[in-house]
């Protein structure tokens, strides 16, 4: 061929080119990046032709949904946080709980605690106590010592110990 036929050629496609819609995008990544093209045998310098760049394609699987809790991820994978209570006092937080009264000078202290909702329960040593899963570690005169395990946001549990100490105007009674 000659170069006006080449001329004549390019002129054509680049024309035909100017007119033509957007190619619709792919659904799916391609599995391999492309292969170099091999040389164009009418390319002036012989080597191989710009191929166009693939589009980039975004795909969410094997991903953590962001917008999902990652305590949620860690239950379903351990099948469950194996700490929580299930007595009536694992249904509210160690913060909503009050402290009414403590029995010591026993071989077994006695504490009563109550629940929000009004209702008076006793706890003793080893007493699961909260949503997370605590237990009461110690009875001591005028409060009562609670260790659970926490959940950082890592994974890892943390053991947190809270204590729960009587009302002022409580404590003042027991010293009469």
């Amino acid at each position: 061929m000659t170069r006006a036929a080449i001329a004549m050629a390019c002129a054509a496609a680049l024309a035909a080119a100017c007119g033509s819609k957007k190619p619709a995008p792919r659904a799916a990544a391609p599995a391999a990046p492309p292969a170099p093209a091999a040389a164009a045998p009418g390319a002036p310098d012989g080597g191989p032709e710009a191929a166009p760049a693939p589009e980039w394609v975004y795909s969410s699987v094997g991903k953590r949904d962001p917008f999902r809790s990652f305590i949620d991820e860690l239950e379903a994978t351990r099948g469950g946080v194996l700490t929580r209570c299930n007595t009536p006092l694992g249904r509210f937080e160690l913060e909503q709980l009050k402290l009414v009264a403590v029995v010591t000078g026993l071989a077994d202290p006695v504490a009563m605690v109550e629940a929000p909702n009004g209702v008076g329960y006793s706890v003793r040593r080893g007493a699961c106590v909260g949503k997370n899963g605590g237990v009461v570690a110690a009875i001591r005169s005028g409060e009562v010592l609670v260790s659970e395990w926490a959940i950082k946001a890592d994974g890892s549990r943390d053991k947190t110990q809270t204590i729960l100490k009587l009302p002022r105007e409580a404590a003042l009674n027991l010293e009469e």
